[in-house]
């Protein structure tokens, strides 16, 4: 032999082996997948909490300028493809709502209605800053749990990275 480390040379592997091998890590898979589960679904939850409310108002405030842009556009073609009609029917509807107004006493120019926050897309000023929404990802992802096998292949086990650390619970929020 030569002048190394003075091991033996590894015994070749069985076909045997190699498919209890195969499947003990197979087992070791689906154990970790079942155990992760509640703890990926828990982060998401977190980072839905935390991050959801800006993400949905930022959407419907695009979504409402969008609108509102789709709006003008439509009056700005109708009073540019056909100026008399559109003319005639501003006139009609003018006349129209004068007359209610004179019929109920109301000053039609006293009803409006304006929402600007409506448009305003969202800062991160609501949002719990990133380097505690990462520590809390890091505490739930401390929680994950990894597997183990023999020697041969075999006896799959679960392990939990760090079993001291509790992932912190946030209570819900309300915006009524």
């Amino acid at each position: 032999m030569g002048s190394g480390g003075g091991g033996s040379a590894p015994q070749p592997i069985r076909p045997g082996e190699a498919a209890q091998a195969a499947v003990g890590t197979a087992g070791a898979g689906e154990m970790m997948s079942i155990a992760n589960q509640p703890v990926e679904q828990y982060a998401n939850l977190q980072t839905m909490s935390e991050l959801g409310p800006a993400e949905v108002q930022a959407q419907q405030a695009l979504a409402n300028q969008a609108a509102y842009q789709s709006a003008a556009a439509q009056m700005d073609i109708q009073s540019r493809v056909d100026p008399l009609a559109y003319a005639q029917r501003q006139m009609r509807m003018k006349a129209a709502t004068d007359r209610l107004g004179q019929l109920y006493g109301q000053d039609p120019s006293a009803f409006s209605f304006r929402a600007p926050s409506a448009y305003q897309v969202p800062g991160t000023a609501d949002v719990a800053p990133i380097s505690q929404m990462a520590q809390g990802a890091r505490d739930v992802a401390s929680q994950l749990s990894l597997a183990s096998l023999s020697k041969k292949g075999t006896d799959p086990r679960l392990y939990q990275i760090n079993k001291g650390v509790t992932p912190a619970t946030t209570a819900g929020q309300s915006y009524f």
